[in-house]
């Protein structure tokens, strides 16, 4: 645990140093741009420019950020598929209490197999009854464009 705390300390001391070497570094290269500009045009040019560099990283940051709201309204939104896709009964402690209880009268030994036809039948009703009558329109018609 400890080299875990150490390690995450040295990545956040390490980060700042690099993030502050990184904001120097621009400011430099933004102070060199207009020095330069400003020898080669005129003041209100190499302003320009300046004015244009710090535009540019607003434009790059703001784009930045919307496609990391993207990002993340898209996860929030399939977390929210998956919690809905989820069987409300799992949720209720009323229906697992039951279940607990009829384990219990009924024993452990004689519910398993009765679990596991109860499985299988739901399974193969699953497999038998889980075409609908749209798919068989669209395959018809793929048929008959393929032809």
């Amino acid at each position: 645990m400890k080299d875990y705390i150490n390690a995450a300390v040295r990545t956040v001391v390490f980060g700042m140093i690099a993030a502050s070497a990184g904001t120097a570094a621009f400011l430099f290269a933004v102070v060199a741009a207009f020095l330069w500009t400003q020898q080669r045009y005129d003041t209100i040019i190499a302003t320009g420019v300046v004015g244009g560099m710090f535009l540019l990283v607003a434009v790059i940051a703001l784009i930045a950020l919307a496609i990391s709201r993207r990002r993340a309204a898209r996860a929030e939104r399939q977390a929210a598929e998956a919690a809905s896709n989820a069987p409300s009964w799992l949720a209720d402690p009323a229906l697992i209490l039951a279940a607990v209880q009829v384990v219990r009268t009924v024993g452990l030994g004689k519910l398993i197999p009765l679990a596991l036809a109860g499985v299988a039948a739901f399974g193969a009703a699953g497999l038998m009854g889980g075409r609908k009558t749209g798919d068989r329109k669209t395959q018809s018609r793929e048929t008959k464009h393929a032809a």
